[in-house]
């Protein structure tokens, strides 16, 4: 039967209508393409599907060619070997994980980051691996294999391996501690501790940065363990999280910076105590410049020389940085009586609205001259408070910046603001920006004097309002 010469019929079929429907994958037995038009394709048509396909893979193979013609002419394929392997190290040094994405690039890529022995030195346990220890294991031994002999940077979480027994990576790791050079090391409890401790014999000579954490929220009351049984001649920065003095009893005659706080993930709100003396003792034997401390308060005992009438003050030549974090304003007030810093130059308090330590700091300039940065957080500058603490910025004509973070109370006075321009007025109404420097400020200067507050910074959330 023929069709209908008319073109009236031409919606009936066409062509195209060959190709409509959803095929299935060719090896799907059912599959079955709609077709209106049941009869074969023409062999024209046929001759004309292979030229379409082989200009199709013509045009693939062109592409792949094009391709790679542009890589072998790159800029970056005719780089030296040491600049890949610096760019490389930059980036691992950034991600961690970036090392397994170089080793997908090109041969060429994985060939040298196999042959640079610092991009294996990064060896970190975290949550990531705590469903798959044993590919963990596989890892730490190539690391440890490529990175040959260089400094190795390592950090181990334990608390979130709860059920995995620590003995093996630390038998791996116990031969290659001597060259370790950045420790982080979180346990659980100080049972996981003590068998940590097992291994860490070695640990010491190369170590620059060390970092304990107890996640534990009762750890302060068992008996510590010292991690370390060997001199730190090169350490120079210490951090303890939940962590007794005690742990670092070994002699550290380069820390420059030393960090004592809280866990940080906040599993208990009790503060850790740290003995006065002792820790003061720790400071002086340092070229210390930086002290932090966290969430924790100081205690005394009979024999501590801060009961003496003139106490003998404890020399911190070298400490430039000083900031309290959440601690109370008597263990502040007792560390600045007992304390000479002659090179402080910037001081940090978070300690509630008692601010009594400032006056005391104002009535011996001589020993704070040094001073130019001053951050206060969660102070009170309303009513009586406002007072003393004029005064005692009137004393401190050395400032240079100033820092007020959300008072407790949301008000900051006028009297305090009309010091300070750009006008106040401009912040009323509750449009207070998030912060509001001056540079070059002619106030809060001592009588008879031509000192500057050059910057002031006023850290304030939005519900924050200047009273009239």
């Amino acid at each position: 039967m023929s069709f209908p010469p008319s073109d009236e019929y031409s919606w009936i079929a066409s062509w195209d209508d060959l190709n409509c429907g959803f095929p299935e994958p060719e090896d799907d037995p059912a599959n079955e393409i709609t077709k209106v038009d049941p009869r074969p394709l023409p062999a024209e048509i046929v001759a004309l599907d292979s030229t379409i396909a082989n200009l199709e893979s013509q045009l693939t193979d062109l592409r792949l060619k094009r391709e790679r013609l542009l890589a072998e002419k790159a800029l970056i394929t005719h780089l030296p070997t040491e600049i890949l392997c610096r760019i490389f190290e930059l980036a691992v040094n950034d991600s961690f994980n970036f090392l397994s994405n170089i080793n997908l690039v090109s041969r060429q890529w994985r060939d040298i980051t196999v042959a640079c022995p610092i991009l294996w030195t990064y060896i970190v346990l975290d949550m990531n691996w705590s469903w798959r220890m044993p590919a963990f294991l596989r890892k730490l031994q190539a690391h440890i294999q490529r990175s040959q002999g260089s400094k190795l940077f390592i950090d181990v979480d334990f608390c979130q391996i709860d059920t995995f027994d620590p003995h093996p990576v630390m038998a791996e790791l116990q031969p290659h501690l001597s060259r370790c050079y950045t420790f982080h090391l979180s346990v659980p409890d100080w049972s996981r501790m003590r068998v940590v401790r097992e291994y860490t014999a070695e640990l010491g000579p190369a170590l620059e940065k060390l970092s304990f954490r107890i996640e534990y929220s009762q750890a302060e009351f068992e008996e510590p363990v010292c991690i370390s049984a060997q001199p730190c001649p090169l350490l120079k920065s210490v951090r303890l999280e939940h962590v007794p003095l005690d742990c670092l009893n070994v002699a550290t005659p380069d820390l420059r910076y030393f960090y004592v706080c809280r866990d940080q993930q906040c599993h208990t709100s009790i503060r850790i105590a740290y003995p006065f003396k002792e820790l003061m003792s720790m400071l002086i034997a340092s070229p210390m410049e930086w002290f932090d401390m966290r969430l924790a308060v100081f205690n005394l005992d009979s024999a501590d020389d801060a009961f003496a009438a003139n106490p003998e003050p404890y020399e911190l030549p070298h400490l430039e940085y000083l900031r309290f974090d959440d601690v109370d304003s008597a263990s502040v007030s007792l560390f600045l009586d007992c304390a000479k810093m002659p090179r402080l130059r910037g001081l940090s308090v978070f300690s509630g609205d008692d601010i009594h330590w400032i006056t005391r700091i104002a009535l011996s300039p001589d020993r704070f001259n040094s001073l130019r940065m001053l951050n206060l957080r969660n102070i009170n500058l309303t009513g009586a408070s406002l007072s003393p603490f004029i005064r005692a910025l009137h004393r401190l004509a050395q400032l240079t910046c100033l820092g007020l973070a959300s008072p407790s109370t949301g008000i900051v006075g006028s009297r305090f603001s009309r010091r300070y321009p750009p006008d106040p007025k401009s912040w009323a109404n509750g449009s207070c920006p998030d912060w509001k420097p001056s540079v070059s400020s002619p106030v809060l200067t001592s009588p008879g004097t031509n000192s500057y507050v050059s910057s002031v910074l006023v850290v304030a959330p939005r519900h924050l309002r200047w009273r009239e």
